[in-house]
């Protein structure tokens, strides 16, 4: 996987560090993170990283384009998962949950319009208590 990693990094016009490796690790779990989670975790094998290295990096990995960013309730998350989707935050449960969405109509209305849609965030606060389970 760190190969892979690198090699993705490299195509992208970053350097290869251990800082953007150990924090590619992490986001690629799978799930939502805020910078302090990734810093919290990255000190337990990174003990000399920085909360502001690990900003600076989730900022530049975001730039271009390797993680996905956005806000719910005045905090920062990132996310491996770059193409349109909803993000739904749970009120009721405190959780981040992806959703598949057609985001089509608003990338080409906004193509029809001359615009090139750079990325695109939805994000949905509700109450998830009632959520049938997908089976």
């Amino acid at each position: 996987m760190s190969e892979a990693i690198a090699n993705e990094l490299r195509k992208r016009g970053l350097k290869v560090t251990p800082q953007r490796l150990a924090i590619m690790r992490i986001v690629q779990k799978q799930g939502h993170y805020n910078g302090e989670q990734i810093y919290e975790e990255l000190k337990k094998t990174e003990p000399s990283i920085s909360l502001s290295t690990v900003y600076n990096t989730l900022e530049a990995l975001r730039e271009a384009g390797l993680v996905n960013s956005f806000e719910i309730n005045g905090m920062k998350w990132y996310e491996a998962r770059v193409e349109p989707h909803a993000n739904v935050y749970c009120v009721d449960k405190n959780e981040i949950i992806d959703m598949e969405v057609d985001a089509s109509s608003i990338i080409n209305g906004m193509r029809n319009k001359g615009a090139e849609v750079k990325n695109l965030n939805i994000v949905v606060y509700a109450e998830c208590s009632k959520l049938k389970e997908q089976k």
